[in-house]
């Protein structure tokens, strides 16, 4: 049996809790440690003052748009391997050329406009210069992102999801000691400031991928020999892979961008509410790292269903994971709403801001269970081949919806209204999503066959 054959079973599995969770719940963990790695360079910095922690976060919403781009990139390239699963190898290594590309020009513009961009939004000179000395220390580490996403990619395929998780859970772990050592000087490293918390992250990130290629080429799964061999396959199929990639690239940058239309419309209401606001958000995004989970083990599980041609397999895995998400999203919301009170002593200490966290966190986790929804249900249609269809929906519910109804809705009826829209526009996203799902992954024959050149 071929190496690639092998990789095919792996991921050929009847639908069952057990085996969505055997991919799902350690990718779910990759992203809580991801997530976390982002809190521990706003804990260790902290210390350092005010100015040194608004520095921290400018910078890190500069690389958080870029990465975005990155991440949305990795899933178009999952969901193109995962329906070509007996030609993947070569399709994992175009997808990395390509990313690596992607991701060296990202940091190059990044590291040229990031001071212009910054002094857009910023007028303190202190926090310009330190923010952007931050960002740049951090975008080094972008090639390294999308080799990380590769070897997610393989392991998942491969039906062994744990094999990744625990390298990326080892390696955020060595970013304590890492960035807390560049911050403060520690066994004769050099005392950086803020900016060691992004030495130290991108550090850390470039350890845990060199254990995972260290991995792959001890355990024989790649060899050079391999990558040449299966170059050629994945070189003349890159129309192929743009045609995947584009669409769910530009839905991540339209998400992050409009984050910072929303903070600058909400921050018409004040310093409280923008403070609380960043709180609650930070909550509820760790409430959907289990739909993200669950969004990479679709793109493997009913990829390689359709792929296989089977119908009712794929079918049975995309109800199996909506059920999944909505149940775990409902849990958590139930958790977040009697804790609520809790968790905004426990972040905050005004009580102003702890009054307004703990009144918008419980509205917000409901629109947490939708956005859980968006993300299922964006995931299955563009493994049907809809990726258009779903970009569109999700750009223009934010952008041509929310965005224009926060602006002239939160001046007149306040903080809470904010809150309110969010779940109104994902309700209404849900719907039509749902609708078009329904329709073409139910009603018509599932995915759209490509062919690749193999010549």
């Amino acid at each position: 049996m071929s190496y690639s054959q092998k990789t095919y079973l792996n991921v050929s599995q009847q639908p069952s809790l057990a085996n969505l969770l055997r991919i799902a719940a350690p990718l779910s963990g990759a992203m809580l440690s991801q997530a976390i790695l982002g809190l521990v360079d706003t804990a260790l910095v902290g210390n350092l003052g005010g100015l040194a922690l608004a520095s921290v976060s400018i910078g890190s919403y500069l690389v958080f748009i870029l990465v975005a781009i990155i991440t949305g990139f990795g899933t178009g390239w999952h969901s193109l391997v995962s329906q070509f699963t007996l030609s993947h190898k070569g399709l994992l290594e175009l997808g990395l050329v390509c990313g690596l590309l992607i991701c060296v020009g990202l940091g190059l513009t990044g590291a040229y406009v990031a001071e212009d961009v910054i002094n857009l939004f910023v007028l303190d000179d202190r926090i310009n210069s330190l923010a952007t000395y931050y960002g740049q220390s951090r975008l080094w580490a972008l090639p390294a992102i999308i080799i990380s996403i590769a070897a997610r990619i393989y392991w998942s395929e491969q039906g062994n999801a744990w094999q990744y998780t625990k390298i990326i859970l080892l390696a955020h772990l060595a970013n304590i000691p890492i960035s807390y050592g560049l911050i403060y000087g520690v066994a004769g490293l050099p005392a950086m400031g803020a900016v060691g918390a992004g030495f130290g992250t991108s550090i850390a990130i470039w350890l845990g991928v060199l254990t995972q290629l260290a991995l792959l080429f001890r355990s024989g799964h790649y060899s050079l020999r391999s990558l040449t061999s299966s170059w050629h396959l994945g070189l003349k199929n890159w129309p192929l892979l743009l045609r995947f990639t584009w669409p769910p690239m530009l839905q991540q940058l339209a998400f992050a961008l409009h984050l910072a239309v929303f903070f600058w419309i909400l921050s018409q209401l004040g310093v409280s509410a923008l403070a609380a606001s960043f709180a609650v958000l930070n909550v509820g995004l760790l409430l959907i790292l289990p739909a993200i989970g669950l969004g990479q083990a679709a793109l493997s599980l009913i990829g390689t269903a359709v792929a296989d041609g089977d119908r009712e397999r794929a079918k049975k895995w995309s109800m199996l994971i909506f059920r999944t998400a909505v149940f775990t999203a409902l849990a958590l919301t139930l958790c977040v709403a009697v804790v609520s009170q809790w968790l905004a002593q426990l972040l905050l200490v005004n009580r102003e801001l702890q009054h307004l966290m703990a009144t918008a966190l419980p509205w917000y986790a409901t629109a947490m269970v939708l956005e859980t929804m968006i993300i299922i249900l964006s995931r299955l249609l563009l493994l049907a081949g809809l990726r258009k269809t779903a970009l569109v929906l999700v750009i223009a519910s934010q952008w041509l919806l929310f965005l224009p109804l926060m602006a002239w809705l939160t001046p007149i009826y306040g903080f809470m209204s904010v809150w309110w829209l969010h779940i109104g526009y994902r309700m209404l996203a849900v719907l039509l999503l749902w609708l078009v799902w329904r329709r073409y992954t139910l009603s018509l024959p599932i995915g759209i066959k490509f062919s690749l050149n193999k010549e």
